[in-house]
């Protein structure tokens, strides 16, 4: 019966352990994970996000932790380049979330791509690659959907067709 326990208790031991499924998120760069846990090097003494991109260090020198007061308490300091103390996070993230929010209190304004770069500070280059990369659409495809949905929702509340086709005119670069 002995025998029996044993391999019941087998049957349910995990394949990997928690460490183990965190490393590989690391090693992922896994953005599904980012604020879940957290990863100091013991060599630099720098703790860091699963995202961030800085070069990945020897998995024998990686410690992790549920949160950033565990790593801080440890003796960590957080890392420059992902901000683990940062509410928002990834610094991309937050600056596509800073231009959709412009793009829609903006809608009716004519939204080039040289227009968006020069309100923050980006070449059009960036700005585009930086979003697309981000969103996994262009600016111009993000305004065009806003537009659409802004035009149905006038219509549909009882704006003529005349008057809501005027106001959505505009062409994003």
């Amino acid at each position: 019966m002995s025998s029996q326990v044993t391999l019941q208790s087998e049957l349910f031991m995990p394949t990997a352990t928690t460490n183990d499924l965190r490393w590989q998120a690391v090693l992922a760069r896994d953005s599904k994970q980012d604020g879940k846990f957290f990863y100091g090097v013991t060599t630099t003494g720098i703790f860091c996000r699963p995202t961030c991109p800085s070069r990945r260090p020897a998995e024998k020198n990686v410690v992790f932790f549920d949160d950033t007061q565990q790593a801080a308490h440890s003796g960590y300091r957080p890392c420059m380049r992902c901000r683990p103390l940062a509410a928002d996070g990834d610094p991309t993230r937050a600056l596509v979330r800073k231009v959709c929010a412009y793009i829609d209190a903006n809608l009716e304004e004519p939204l080039s791509l040289s227009t968006l770069g020069r309100q923050f500070r980006l070449s059009p280059f960036h700005l585009q690659k930086t979003f697309k990369s981000a969103l996994g659409i262009s600016p111009k495809e993000y305004v065009d959907a806003r537009r659409m949905r802004l035009l149905k929702s006038d219509l549909r509340s009882g704006h003529s067709v005349t008057t809501t086709a005027a106001s959505s005119r505009h062409d994003a670069g």
